[in-house]
């Protein structure tokens, strides 16, 4: 990859993040979000997917030649146990109600179906972005240990904002997380056929384990 073309690249990935965010921070503020508007969420982040992956068709072509089965497989035993998980789970562990009714815009502790499937399309909108910026240091000629440096101050960037803004446990739960997955996505992108799909479980399984892990300890203390 030609270092005028990877500028150009990086530059224009760098935009459409910026854009595509910047729509949906517009989104919810007319209160269209993962539970309220799911299916239109859903659609916006699909469509995200499509158009990042046809602009960025030629560098993701060499990430998805060596086809590998195993990767869908473990996906679709992810899949069921998550429709599992959310169809009996609540019915033995309390719902954190007084919890989400204080702060409603904590819905990543909410276990929704409807949620469950916008966010799966917001997951997968942020991994392509991921996977794309993975290919660029790759090409850049950097090698893992410093991909994965870029990654954590990236990252690390991306989400402290969130410390100064809320001040609160999620900020920085969600901060310290982004940076230890900056370790674990490079590894899981480079070096492991079509480890994008195992990435993308990881990134999903995250929330579970948060909401889950959320409802919990709020039952075990109420």
């Amino acid at each position: 990859m030609q270092k005028e073309q990877l500028l150009f690249d990086f530059i224009e990935w760098i935009f459409l993040w910026i854009l595509f965010w910047g729509i949906f921070k517009l989104f919810l503020l007319k209160h269209i979000d993962y539970i309220k508007r799911y299916m239109l969420t859903a659609l916006y982040f699909l469509g995200v997917t499509i158009i990042v992956a046809f602009i960025f068709k030629n560098d993701l072509s060499e990430i998805i030649s060596k086809f590998s089965a195993t990767p869908f497989i473990v996906l679709g035993i992810v899949i069921i146990f998550h429709i599992f998980l959310y169809h009996y789970f609540p019915k033995y562990i309390k719902e954190p109600k007084e919890y989400l009714e204080k702060f409603p815009e904590r819905q990543y502790l909410l276990l929704s179906f409807k949620r469950l499937f916008s966010k799966s399309l917001d997951i997968l909108a942020q991994q392509i972005f991921i996977v794309l910026l993975a290919i660029f240091l790759q090409g850049a000629g950097l090698n893992l240990i410093q991909t994965i440096l870029i990654f954590s101050a990236f990252f690390g960037i991306a989400h402290v904002p969130l410390i100064f803004i809320e001040n609160s446990w999620p900020s920085w739960y969600f901060t310290f997380s982004a940076m230890l997955s900056a370790v674990l996505f490079p590894v899981l992108i480079i070096e492991i056929p079509y480890g994008f799909i195992y990435s993308y479980i990881v990134h999903w399984l995250f929330y579970t384990i948060t909401a889950v892990g959320f409802w919990i300890v709020y039952d075990n203390k109420s």
